[in-house]
């Protein structure tokens, strides 16, 4: 008589061992393919941390962003752009963002709080604060001018000068933390734009024609504004 447990145990279905290659051979794939995603987004992208106050009101200390490093390998820095480099003098170790001010080829100066670009003032709706001192460059044709938003409290070119462009390692992309911030910087621009535009508009189509009407002295230039909006 045979017996039972040996049957029962012999009659079992084993499982193919190619079943187990299939599963160790899925598993070194989803590790090679992780690789390779991880490797081709940091060839692509780097992520940086906004460290002290010289970007505000943009970018505030202590928010993590998002810089794409392949938008300069097929296109040149533009007026405006919040880009980060590589530091400037030895005595600094982290990577900076600014934003860029001057082109390869252009005079910058600055003159009485104002930015002038090749004679011409420059709008900056971006800006906080005094730009000082008065002074004038003339840039390479491989450099750019950058300076921080906050105009009193940033490290930038009015100290070391114009930056190459080969030191520019990418463009500021995207705000992903906090979670609150989170979204393109160049939403925040926007945002901020408007908000701009709706402070000019109030001041021009309220608190002038107010003042108009009162008859309270206004500077030269500003009676046109109480002209068309009386």
């Amino acid at each position: 008589m045979n017996d039972p447990a040996w049957t029962l145990d012999a009659d079992r279905p084993q499982k193919p061992k190619s079943s187990r290659r299939a599963i160790i051979l899925e598993t070194l794939q989803t590790v090679v393919l992780a690789g390779l995603f991880y490797l081709v987004i940091s060839l692509a992208t780097a992520r940086v941390v906004v460290d002290g106050p010289s970007m505000r009101p943009t970018l505030i200390s202590g928010e993590w962003i998002v810089v794409n490093r392949l938008t300069y390998k097929f296109g040149s820095p533009q007026r405006g752009d919040v880009i980060v480099f590589l530091p400037p003098t030895n005595a600094q170790t982290d990577d900076l963002i600014k934003r860029v001010i001057g082109l390869p080829g252009e005079t910058v100066e600055i003159q009485d709080g104002s930015v002038w670009i090749n004679g011409k003032v420059l709008n900056e709706s971006y800006a906080a604060g005094t730009t000082a001192p008065d002074n004038r460059w003339q840039l390479g044709a491989g450099q750019l001018f950058v300076m921080g938003d906050n105009r009193q409290l940033s490290l930038d070119s009015r100290s070391f000068g114009p930056i190459p462009l080969r030191e520019v390692v990418g463009r500021a992309w995207i705000i992903y933390w906090p979670p609150s911030e989170w979204g393109p910087l160049e939403w925040r621009n926007q945002t901020r734009k408007a908000a701009a535009r709706l402070t000019e508009n109030a001041f021009r189509y309220n608190i002038i024609p107010a003042l108009c009407r009162k008859g309270i002295f206004l500077p030269p230039g500003w009676g046109i504004a109480c002209r068309s909006n009386v």
